[in-house]
């Protein structure tokens, strides 16, 4: 057997095992929340930290290029901070994605390689006999509004679902709207995120597309690359945070 097939023999088992962990953590939370009575909070204290535990653990290998990873998340938004982002064979399309209340229409970005200086997200819950909780996942150099160029995230096939993006876009090249969605092209990219655009819909595509002070509000993450994540951190704080509060966690 080749030394790569054992790697990823070693790989595919590491990643069985964590998934069995979560999924035992996952099962004694719920039972613990079934049965209300004093303290429970206290007792569920440690049942979060395992499985937070496990989260960096995962985080870390892919920081790592041990593991590809390949994620959605549809259900609850969160917030997408960065102080800019290089991006190459980019391409943007409408689809309707299902959300705990029904249907949202939301514009599919993807990028077939992007280059981030810093990264901050933000996701907001509220959890009863606690309140508004946080969590945030912050990498790369520090996200304050201005960018040295230190510790850059690079990722590999980066899609994103959003509603609303601002920034400020530069650099712009080879740009195309109007491009029927079921046309659109991300350079040496040829997955099924692509199928996802209709015949006659409005699309776009670029060469490159760079945009300095991303802000937005993100219903999905689907990485199908791999990705860097310099002094990752993952946090969950109290109350609901935001930008401002991004760049004090680091």
């Amino acid at each position: 057997m080749s030394r790569r097939a054992r790697r990823g023999q070693r790989t595919a088992g590491w990643s069985e095992r964590l998934a069995q962990r979560l999924s035992d953590h996952r099962s004694l939370m719920i039972a613990d929340a079934v049965s209300v009575r004093r303290g429970t909070r206290w007792r569920a204290l440690p049942l979060a930290t395992a499985a937070m535990t496990a989260l960096a653990v995962m985080f870390a290998l892919v920081a790592q290029n041990v593991l590809a990873v390949n994620f959605t998340s549809a259900n609850t938004p969160h917030q997408v901070y960065t102080d800019r982002i290089n991006g190459t064979d980019a391409a943007a399309y409408l689809k309707a994605q299902q959300l705990n209340d029904g249907q949202e229409a939301l514009a599919q970005f993807g990028f077939n390689q992007a280059t981030l200086n810093g990264l901050c997200l933000v996701a907001q819950q509220e959890i009863g006999g606690i309140g508004n909780v946080s969590m945030m996942i912050i990498a790369g150099e520090k996200v304050d509004g201005t960018v040295d160029g230190s510790d850059q995230i690079s990722a590999d096939q980066l899609f994103f679902a959003s509603k609303d993006l601002t920034g400020q876009g530069d650099q712009i090249a080879k740009l195309t709207l109007g491009q029927s969605a079921d046309t659109l092209g991300m350079g040496s990219y040829q997955g099924d995120w692509l199928d996802g655009g209709a015949p006659g819909a409005f699309g776009l595509q670029a060469k490159t597309m760079n945009i300095s002070h991303l802000d937005g509000e993100s219903y999905g993450i689907d990485l199908q690359g791999q990705i860097n994540l310099p002094k990752l951190r993952i946090k969950v704080l109290p109350g609901a945070k935001d930008q401002s509060d991004c760049a004090a966690q680091y």
